[in-house]
C-alpha cells in the first residue's frame, strides 16, 4: 500500500512539475509598449541620442524542453518610428523606422513565471531628415536582453523586458552612421 501511495505521489509531482513549463507552451501573441533610447554615431566622432516611445506587436511559439525549461521563437514589429537623435540648430532629425526582430528566448520557469534571455536579429530603416530631404538605408544587427513573463490567468500574461541593440555601420551621403540603443518593453499577451 505504501508503495502505491509513493508511486501515485511521484506521478502527480512529475505531472505538476512538467505542467510548470507547459503553462507557457504553444502559440502566443502580445501587444507591447516600448520606451527606447536610441543613439546614432556619426563619423565615429560624436553620437546623438534621443528617447521616444512606440508600440509593437509580437508573435511567438514556445516549446517546453523540460519541467522548468522553455524555448520560444518569435518576431516583433514596431508600429511607429523611434527618434535616434537630432541637431536643433540645423533641423537634422534621425529616426529608426520599421524596426523588427526575429528572436529566440531560452527561459527558466518557476510556477507561473518565466525568466528569459533573448537573442535577436534586429533590423530597421535608418533615416536622416535635413532641410526637408530624407536620406535612408537599411540597418541590421543583433539584440540581446532579459525579461520576465508572468501568467495572470490560464491564457493571459504580462511581460517586461530590456534589450540592447547594436546595428551595422553604413555610409549615407558620405557620413558613416551607426545606430544602436536600449529598448524597454512592457506588454500583455495571450497564449492559445
Amino acid at each position: 500500500m505504501i508503495k502505491k501511495i509513493v508511486f501515485v505521489c511521484g506521478v502527480c509531482c512529475a505531472m505538476l512539475a512538467n505542467a510548470q513549463s507547459s503553462k507557457f507552451e504553444g502559440a502566443n501573441i502580445a501587444l507591447n509598449i516600448n520606451a527606447a533610447t536610441m543613439t546614432t554615431k556619426l563619423a565615429d566622432t560624436f553620437a546623438l541620442g534621443e528617447s521616444s516611445t512606440n508600440a509593437s506587436i509580437q508573435g511567438a511559439y514556445s516549446f517546453a524542453l523540460g519541467e522548468k525549461s522553455l524555448l520560444s521563437v518569435g518576431a516583433t514589429y514596431a508600429m511607429g518610428d523611434l527618434n535616434a537623435g537630432s541637431v536643433s540648430s540645423s533641423s537634422v532629425q534621425l529616426k529608426a523606422k520599421n524596426l523588427y526582430t526575429i528572436y529566440v528566448e531560452p527561459a527558466y520557469v518557476m510556477g507561473t513565471t518565466a525568466i528569459y534571455g533573448k537573442l535577436a536579429y534586429i533590423a530597421t530603416k535608418g533615416a536622416i531628415t535635413a532641410s526637408g530631404v530624407e536620406y535612408s538605408d537599411d540597418f541590421n544587427g543583433t539584440g540581446y536582453g532579459v525579461g520576465i513573463r508572468t501568467m495572470i490567468d490560464k491564457n493571459m500574461y504580462f511581460q517586461v523586458e530590456f534589450m540592447n541593440a547594436t546595428f551595422n555601420s553604413k555610409t549615407i551621403d558620405s557620413t558613416a552612421i551607426q545606430p544602436g540603443g536600449t529598448i524597454g518593453t512592457a506588454g500583455i499577451g495571450y497564449r492559445f
